[in-house]
């Protein structure tokens, strides 16, 4: 197949664009910064160019004409402006499909978005495809808002497949490596008076690849949404202690009371208006952090797509330290 990757440097699409390649699928990369492959072991061919509202989206015209699947990986997690959100996940994705709509009427099209576009569970029951989405972040607002474009946008005859990972963990991962830094610092902070006892649903970055071939290279799926997530559901606490052992470094956890992590979130989003500090923690992320727990259930994706969740927790945070001692993250 020729398929078209979006966000192709970025932590999944690189992970994704190594993958098809691995499996004889013809790939073309869109990048907006080609100096970044170097990094990857990227066998495909590039386009140049951004999902930025304000550019000349020429590069639409580099697509071959006939392409068989689109998967749309490219978005942004954290921002300090809520508007950026919505340009880039959900304004961005609705230009995208209503350019390549006239080009292809016919189209695999996958959109990665994310179980914050769902809302965190409800009395402690893991989320499933047909609950009725309850975003909780502008982020999710903002992923759930292009999903809606997508279903609403794209042509009738088009396949379309929108993936709901839960927390990613594994190599070349910038998010998740707050925690590690955490540990080697051996002072780890959590959310809430709770936090060590907050629930998490996960998946391994491979697992997360694997899932999306298959589903883009089926031939039975037509209008579909997955939450491609490991069974095992672990606590916060869970997290930190596997860290530990694969660092072999023993940490002191601090569970912070909510309204002190807000307040400090607040006060890095006035040093980025004054400087341009960049964090993590954002206004947007509190109302991530707040809830008592993120599960979704992945029956879905081993039923229809014969998914086996190979990378349990253990297995995926080593490879993930391996991977950050290579580059010197930690």
């Amino acid at each position: 197949m020729k398929i078209l990757v979006t966000g192709a440097t970025g932590f999944v699409g690189s992970h994704l664009c190594e993958e098809l390649s691995r499996k004889g699928h013809q790939v073309y990369g869109l990048v907006r910064n080609p100096k970044k492959l170097k990094d990857f072991n990227f066998q495909g061919i590039v386009i140049k160019g951004d999902l930025n509202l304000e550019q000349d989206w020429q590069w639409i015209d580099e697509i071959p004409s006939d392409l068989d699947a689109i998967i749309h990986t490219a978005g942004i997690v954290h921002s300090f402006q809520t508007e950026h959100f919505f340009d880039v996940n959900s304004k961005a994705t609705a230009k995208f499909i209503h350019y390549v709509k006239d080009k292809f009427p016919r189209m695999k099209f996958m959109l990665v978005s994310s179980l914050a576009a769902s809302g965190p569970s409800l009395n402690g029951i893991q989320r499933q495809e047909e609950f009725q989405s309850e975003p909780t972040s502008h982020y999710g607002l903002s992923k759930l808002e292009a999903e809606m474009h997508l279903f609403n946008l794209a042509p009738e005859n088009w396949q379309k497949i929108v993936i709901r990972p839960p927390m990613i963990i594994g190599p070349r991962d910038p998010a998740v490596l707050d925690f590690f830094k955490m540990v080697k610092s051996r002072v780890v902070v959590l959310p809430g008076k709770n936090g060590p006892q907050k629930e998490y649903s996960f998946v391994c970055v491979y697992d997360l690849v694997d899932s999306m071939i298959k589903a883009i290279e089926s031939t039975n799926l037509q209008k579909e949404i997955f939450f491609i997530s490991n069974p095992q559901v672990i606590k916060a606490l869970e997290l930190v202690t596997t860290i530990e052992k694969h660092m072999k470094k023993k940490a002191l956890i601090l569970a912070l009371p909510m309204p002190l992590i807000k307040s400090t979130a607040y006060i890095l989003a006035a040093l980025n208006k004054l400087t341009g500090l960049d964090a993590r923690l954002t206004p947007d992320k509190i109302r991530e952090l707040s809830p008592s727990s993120w599960m979704c259930n992945g029956e879905k994706s081993s039923k229809l797509l014969s998914m086996n969740y190979q990378w349990d927790l253990d297995r995926t945070i080593k490879i993930t330290v391996e991977d950050y001692l290579k580059r010197g993250w930690i």
